[in-house]
């Protein structure tokens, strides 16, 4: 009866961790206490419960009471520097609580920080194949890319505020978009906040999606192609610049990781063949909106744009010069910039997380937390190195998936300030973790 609960809860965990996946883009939501200042966008200082919570709470309760009935061992933490990195990221954010500028919202935002802890654990110690991983992801890649393309094409949202999609219209001030003299196009938002995240979002998934797909054969490279050629258009419909070159810079690391090892050559070429016929077929149907993006062709909103960026940068460098070894504490940025640092961000007063990492981290946990930031970013790189063996196909999409958001984290925040950057990003490092350890030294 004992072992039959087991495999139950079991089962149960699984389909939550697959609808996690499925749903991991999702921006629907619900403000369950809202807080002061206005100025602050809600999501940096409101308890906020998202409809993907639903799914990761199940997934661990599940997965923790498997265990449980099981008895089995402790976790099998490798490799042991990952956990430990992270064990101490998330140790430091509760020592420092006390010293937040808001200690109730640090404090909520280090109990999210605890579940994408046990998330990442799960993801490790669970029996999660990359089948479940991939097949998920794509599915959701595919829910994505139709709205995506849609809004992109149609220049507004398509009304399904049902699955939290922005409502929004290429003419409407405030919205993503893209300028070519009046004409305004819309950047793909998909069904999350923003067209940067999906972007990111995106370019994981392909990378990811990439590495199951050299794996594979028979029918499912078939499905995971198709998913790759969506994944693709929709991280060019978002013209996110840094997912564009975070996408690149992993399908980098991929080529290196794999010059040792032999892919099938059909399945290389037919990869080769998808992503680069679509990104040519991009550029030359959009290349007036490309050049105003690469700055080919100077447009006033994205030089607003850059200087915003500036400005909060300053911002975040008066917050670590007040407080170098605290910090202003996790989630507290906007608020911190709002209350102490106002003249920084004057001639742009948009109260929002800079949009380096690195620098959030150091603003938000100081000194000690954005140094083990950069050891979390750089430690694995030195591990593939020293590791000096053939990856696996699956090792080297998740890698390349990682390398995507270290170089999107050093331009943008959400790797660290949004939710489902978060919980992309932890999930990515226990699956990280649970290959790494089976491809050992």
């Amino acid at each position: 009866m004992r072992e039959r609960l087991a495999r139950w809860f079991e089962a149960i965990s699984l389909a939550g961790f697959a609808a996690l996946l499925v749903a991991l883009p999702l921006w629907r939501h619900r403000v369950l206490v809202h807080r002061p200042p206005e100025a602050v966008f809600f999501e940096f200082h409101d308890f906020v419960l998202y409809t993907n919570d639903l799914f990761w709470a199940g997934a661990l309760v599940s997965w923790l009471m498997s265990r449980r009935l099981r008895r089995v061992p402790p976790w099998r933490c490798e490799p042991f520097w990952l956990w430990g990195l992270l064990s101490a990221l998330l140790v430091w954010s509760w020592l420092v609580v006390p010293f937040a500028v808001g200690r109730r919202f640090a404090t909520y935002q280090s109990l999210r920080l605890l579940m994408l802890m046990l998330l990442a654990l799960m993801a490790c110690d669970a029996p999660v194949g990359s089948a479940l991983v991939a097949g998920a992801l794509a599915l959701g890649m595919v829910l994505q890319a139709g709205v995506a393309l849609s809004q992109f094409l149609l220049g507004h949202s398509l009304g399904l505020r049902i699955l939290g999609e922005v409502v929004i219209h290429a003419d409407w001030s405030g919205a993503s978009v893209v300028m070519v003299g009046e004409e305004r196009r819309l950047r793909a938002y998909g069904l999350t906040q923003h067209p940067n995240l999906l972007g990111g979002i995106s370019a994981a998934v392909l990378l990811v999606l990439a590495g199951e797909y050299l794996r594979h054969t028979g029918r499912m490279r078939i499905f995971l192609l198709a998913a790759l050629a969506l994944a693709q258009l929709t991280l060019l419909a978002t013209f996110s610049r840094s997912a564009w070159l975070g996408a690149a810079a992993g399908f980098v690391v991929m080529a290196a990781l794999l010059r040792r090892t032999r892919p099938n050559r059909k399945a290389l070429l037919g990869l080769a063949v998808v992503i680069g016929g679509i990104t040519i077929a991009f550029a030359v149907a959009c290349w007036p909106l490309l050049a105003v993006r690469f700055g080919i062709i100077p447009q006033g909103a994205e030089i607003r744009s850059v200087e915003e960026r500036g400005s909060l940068i300053q911002g975040a460098l008066a917050l670590i010069r007040r407080r170098p070894l605290t910090g202003v504490g996790l989630g507290n940025f906007a608020t911190a910039l709002y209350l102490y640092a106002r003249e920084a961000v004057a001639d742009y007063p948009i109260y929002q997380p800079v949009h380096n990492v690195p620098l959030l981290a150091t603003a938000e946990l100081g000194i000690p937390g954005g140094a083990l930031w950069l050891a979390l970013t750089v430690a694995p790189w030195i591990a593939l190195w020293r590791a000096r063996r053939p990856a696996t196909f699956w090792l080297a999409g998740l890698s390349g998936a990682l390398m995507a958001l270290s170089v999107v984290s050093w331009l943008d925040n959400y790797p660290w300030a949004s939710h489902q950057g978060r919980l992309l990003l932890w999930l990515l490092w226990g699956l990280w973790a649970k290959e790494m350890s089976r491809n050992p030294r």
